[in-house]
């Protein structure tokens, strides 16, 4: 959907570790509860993304299903899911030149501000090409 502020994004809201994140809310096929399962295409969002190696407590754990393409899906974990929010792509800012690079190997596009708050916008199917070695577009 397009606007006089530019094209309207529907975000799926939510942090870990205390930094909050926002997806397209396309690229979710299935939002489900984590209840302790493990599995091959089951990943923790924070060992994804690559916090430092920090180990962290999840409150809320929610297991999202990515939907990839080709048919490839894989299903992260992320912690307190918070909201849905539409959002203009005028809103949205580009990393600095400095970072831009490392920001986009670990799935993350851009940062919009909402309530206050910074949030990372991350495109989980970049973060799948990248781990599968599949080179970007």
């Amino acid at each position: 959907m397009s606007s006089i502020d530019g094209i309207r994004l529907n975000l799926l809201l939510f942090s870990v570790g205390g930094v909050h994140f926002g997806m397209d809310a396309e690229q979710a096929a299935a939002i489900t509860g984590y209840h302790g399962e493990e599995a091959e295409d089951l990943f923790w969002f924070h060992e994804e993304i690559g916090f430092g190696g920090a180990t962290l407590a999840y409150s809320a754990p929610t297991i999202v299903t990515i939907r990839g393409e080709d048919s490839l899906s894989y299903r992260v974990i992320i912690d307190k899911m918070e909201d849905i929010a539409e959002i203009s792509s005028v809103d949205i800012q580009s990393f600095p030149l400095l970072v831009e690079s490392l920001a986009l190997r670990k799935g993350m596009w851009g940062v919009t501000v909402r309530e206050g708050r910074m949030v990372l916008l991350i495109d989980f199917t970049r973060l799948l090409r990248h781990k599968s070695g599949t080179a970007y577009i």
